[in-house]
């Protein structure tokens, strides 16, 4: 339980720092930051777990409130931070075979799985703070939603990468493995669930992509506030099951 602790601790630190970072420079004023974060999103999940999860969550919070975000925000970058780790942790536990107790990213259906499970990680970190901004009327869903995507996208993605390429073999295979043996989080998912899941977080993101494509950048657009309002809120629930 100690190691747990100190573990979340210092991921919490880590991901308030870079969240407070990304605050700097505002992809969408007012509303999002550049979302260096998210590069913390998918190995936390991977390697930690929910409780990399919840340190993701937690220091998302706290990096807005330090910040001086809204306090309406809070709980939307709460969410988002602790969905893009989650997700891909549970539908990693349920596609993976049984001798793949850990995601080595090696050849190309790793590689291709990892990208998989960035752009998942990627999509609620967009779609909370985009339906909040809407909901709030700072910006437009419209305006927002494809400029934080590809911020969070990029994030996940390339510097997802670079510290899963390196975090990865010292927690499973080198120093850490110790420590990771200990704490590891064994919580199963069925493989349907996390076709599921993965078939739900891909089809809301790109349905985000399209609806801001075809609709104006304007307030009450009451297709767009539904239909994300029930994606965001089917995220939500993800996170129960």
């Amino acid at each position: 339980m100690g190691e747990r602790v100190k573990t979340g601790v210092v991921l919490f630190l880590l991901y308030t720092v870079l969240f407070a970072v990304s605050q700097l420079y505002q992809v969408v004023p007012g509303l999002s930051g550049l979302r260096i974060q998210a590069m913390l999103s998918v190995p936390y999940g991977l390697i930690f777990g929910r409780l990399g999860a919840i340190a993701a969550a937690l220091g998302a919070a706290a990096g807005m409130a330090l910040t001086g975000g809204s306090s309406n925000f809070i709980p939307i970058e709460f969410l988002g931070a602790l969905l893009s780790a989650y997700l891909p942790f549970r539908i990693w536990q349920g596609m993976r075979s049984p001798r793949e107790p850990y995601l080595c990213v090696e050849d190309q259906r790793t590689a291709t799985m990892f990208f998989v499970l960035s752009v998942i990680g990627a999509v609620p970190m967009a779609v909370f703070p985009a339906v909040g901004g809407d909901l709030y009327q700072v910006v437009p869903f419209p305006a927002s939603y494809p400029r934080i995507f590809l911020a969070s996208l990029v994030c996940t993605v390339a510097g997802g990468f670079l510290v899963y390429s390196q975090a990865a073999p010292r927690m499973f295979r080198g120093a850490g493995e110790a420590l990771w043996n200990r704490i590891r989080d064994n919580k199963g998912t069925t493989r349907s669930m996390a076709v599921a899941m993965l078939r739900i977080a891909l089809t809301g993101g790109f349905l985000g992509l399209g609806l801001a494509f075809i609709f104006p950048n304007e307030f009450e657009l009451i297709i767009v506030e539904y239909v994300m309002g029930i994606f965001a809120a089917l995220l939500f629930i993800l996170t129960a099951v």
